[in-house]
């Protein structure tokens, strides 16, 4: 099973460094929640838990209306049971305020049936969320 969990997050990261909307939807379960919250951080658009395909749709749509992606690196996968652990770098600017930020990341997604039904992003959300004001 950790393996085809893994190829099930690969195929998500594929779809978003190409911008292939549908290729991530065809790797999520209907009702995936998305925790994209930083405790402590400034409120922000992304300062939220998405919910559904329509959430990941709109999370999605949301970093590439409001930010320019500069850096994206997946860098190694990890996986015990349902759980896939990834760790990476990225690195935008916010199209608003011209403003740049970055961070690595750990990503922690629970694979179900061969769908992504959660994930949780650890990341410096405060760092993000102060280039998003002016």
């Amino acid at each position: 099973m950790s393996d085809e969990s893994i190829a099930v997050v690969k195929r998500i990261y594929e779809g978003f460094d190409t911008g292939d909307m549908e290729k991530i939807l065809e790797c999520v379960a209907e009702e995936i929640a998305m925790d994209h919250r930083g405790i402590g951080s400034p409120d922000y658009p992304m300062n939220k838990v998405f919910r559904g395909k329509s959430g990941m749709r709109e999370f999605v749509n949301l970093i590439f209306d409001t930010e320019e992606v500069l850096d994206h690196e997946v860098r190694e996968f990890f996986a015990s049971g349902d759980k896939v652990a990834v760790t990476g770098f990225f690195r935008a600017r916010v199209k608003a305020t011209n403003k740049e930020f970055s961070s690595d990341w750990a990503q922690v997604w629970t694979i179900k049936q061969g769908l992504a039904t959660e994930w949780k992003l650890y990341f410096d959300f405060t760092a993000e969320a102060l280039a998003y004001r002016p």
